[in-house]
């Protein structure tokens, strides 16, 4: 009888394109693109943190195989995942798969164009291994995550991107299902990265998915050498799920496998903020809104929310843009100076304005774990804002918008992507990539889509 991570290896190994479900390929797409768009704004609005891998690869050098996005230096595929996907991951705009809480987007997509120019796979393959990869790691990652003990130290984007970067690698090294065991096993045993980045915003929670990337190619390509790799690491007794949750759920890794797909339980996000925040900056923007209230007419906002990880979320005091970005008091002040949450509302100047920390003081957050019991696949915000004439207005939302219970419409994802695409590139050029990957399954699209990231 197969073990877990023997049967996750079967079903990369033996999955095509044609046997994924029709939809599932759009979201699969969709969630590329999304995802493509993150490192096309993150380019212009991160230019430090960008310039600062893409220096590091071109020091690094390596073999001509594959492309680093925008910059058009060529190296190693193992260095090109490692900038690309870092790139992604600097605005904090990308996906969070639900269940396992982590951004997989990122590390995929560096992984999967890398090693498809060093390959030279088609579009199908890209497209088929993008969604298997995340398959693998979402599922490996939810079963660390349902107790939360997971995320008391580590953050799942690194562990859960690594294991699902060698898995699409490896399948696009065209290993068979013992390798690609062995592979998965690999990007196992090099599953790290602490959370510490979510409580200070610091440069190594870009790097976790770019890192996860790179570790993920380097798995597939030793493997393809003729190397040997652990099996049966996900749930060996000292492995994976036993090291890293207190109370793992073992079924979660293959529980519906090859009929409920993991990336179907995406969400895209709708501000480039931590997740947890997005329900609160709605519902606050929504009874300002509706009340026709400005800041001087608030006297107090209090948000009972989804209990998360011990202080998610709740750092009063951010020293950078990025920890401002995972700040619920800090963004949802943002909204209320600014009327919107956007890439352009995080001027630098206001980490040490008084004026947003007087805003900030005046919000309150109580978890609530009534919510998760409630709403175990909700991100629950209840809030109350409290006039300085004694009046109280209230909302409660469950879901964000993008959350698979609660979706963005194609015409929301289209004018995200553009929004972003639009920071480096020409209106035309944006639509053109956009329709380019959108058919990324038909021939000669793969190649279109190389040299218009490297034009």
């Amino acid at each position: 009888m197969m073990g877990p991570t023997e049967q996750l290896a079967a079903f990369v190994a033996k999955t095509s394109y044609d046997d994924i479900p029709e939809e599932v390929i759009k979201r699969g797409k969709q969630v590329m693109i999304d995802t493509l768009s993150c490192a096309v704004g993150g380019y212009t609005d991160a230019p430090e943190e960008c310039e600062w891998i893409i220096e590091l690869v071109k020091e690094l050098e390596g073999r001509p195989e594959a492309t680093v996005w925008f910059d058009g230096f060529r190296t190693s595929a193992m260095h090109a995942a490692l900038a690309n996907a870092t790139m992604v991951h600097t605005v904090d705009f990308d996906d969070t798969h639900i269940d396992s809480v982590s951004h997989l987007g990122a590390a995929l997509l560096g992984t999967v164009i890398a090693m498809a120019e060093k390959t030279g796979a088609s579009g199908k393959e890209i497209i088929s291994a993008f969604i298997l990869g995340f398959e693998v790691g979402a599922r490996a990652v939810t079963s660390v995550m349902r107790d939360k003990s997971h995320y008391k130290y580590w953050h799942p984007t690194a562990t859960g991107g690594t294991i699902a970067a060698a898995a699409a690698a490896a399948k696009l090294a065209g290993l068979d299902q013992n390798g690609l065991e062995q592979a998965i096993g690999l990007g196992i045993d090099q599953a790290v990265g602490f959370r510490y980045c979510i409580d200070k915003g610091d440069f190594s929670k870009s790097l976790h998915p770019g890192w996860g990337a790179m570790r993920g190619v380097m798995a597939a390509m030793v493997m393809k050498i003729g190397a040997t790799g652990p099996k049966g690491l996900l749930e060996y007794p000292t492995g994976f799920c036993n090291a890293m949750s207190a109370g793992p759920t073992l079924e979660d890794l293959t529980d519906g496998l090859g009929f409920e797909y993991a990336i179907m339980q995406d969400a895209v996000k709708m501000y480039p903020t931590i997740h947890c925040s997005h329900t609160g900056i709605e519902s606050v923007l929504d009874i300002i809104a509706e009340n026709k209230l400005t800041n001087e007419d608030i006297e107090g906002i209090n948000l009972r929310v989804t209990a998360l990880a011990k202080g998610q979320g709740q750092n009063y005091s951010p020293t950078n843009i990025l920890s401002a970005r995972l700040s619920i008091p800090y963004v949802i002040a943002a909204g209320i100076r600014y009327g919107q949450v956007g890439l352009a509302d995080f001027p630098e100047e206001d980490l040490h304005n008084p004026e947003h920390h007087a805003v900030m003081q005046k919000i309150h957050i109580t978890e609530n774990p009534e919510f998760n019991k409630e709403f175990p696949k909700g991100l629950v915000t209840e809030a109350t804002v409290v006039t300085k004439d004694g009046k109280k207005y209230e909302k409660l939302i469950v879901y964000p918008k993008g959350h698979p219970l609660r979706p963005a419409t194609d015409e929301d994802l289209y004018a995200k992507y553009m929004g972003l695409a639009t920071l480096t590139w020409s209106k035309e050029k944006a639509e053109k990539v956009f329709a380019t990957m959108m058919a990324l399954e038909k021939p000669g699209s793969y190649e279109d889509l190389i040299a218009a990231l490297t034009e």
